[in-house]
C-alpha cells in the first residue's frame, strides 16, 4: 500500500498540487468534482459511480490496511497477506488504466 500511495502522490504533485498523503490524498486525487486521476466519463452516472467507488477503495485501503501497519506492530497471516496483495494489485491495475484529468 505504500507503493500505491507513492504512485498516487507522484501523479498528484505532478499536477501542481500541494503534497498530501494517505486517505486525504486519495479523497482529493479521485474526487468526482475535480479529480487528478479520472477513471471514467464523469458526465454519466455510471462514470461518477466508478470514480467515487474507487475513491473510497483507495482511501479505505490507506486507512484500513496501510495505516495500522505503519503505526503499530501488526501481525497478519499469510492468507491475509495474499488478500492485501490482490487488493494492491487491483488498485495498481486501476491506475494503469486511468486517465489524467
Amino acid at each position: 500500500m505504500k507503493v500505491v500511495n507513492g504512485r498516487v502522490k507522484r501523479l498528484w504533485t505532478a499536477s501542481g498540487r500541494a503534497e498530501k498523503d494517505g486517505k486525504t490524498l486519495m479523497l482529493s486525487a479521485f474526487s468526482v468534482n475535480d479529480p487528478v486521476i479520472r477513471l471514467g466519463d464523469l458526465s454519466t452516472e455510471s462514470g461518477r459511480n466508478i470514480q467515487e467507488g474507487y475513491m473510497h477503495l483507495f482511501a479505505g485501503s490507506m486507512q484500513g490496511v496501510r495505516n495500522p501497519k505503519a503505526h503499530d506492530l501488526v501481525t497478519i497471516s499469510a492468507e491475509r497477506s495474499l488478500h492485501f496483495l490482490v487488493l494492491a494489485s487491483l488498485l495498481m491495475f486501476t491506475l494503469d488504466n486511468a486517465g489524467a484529468a
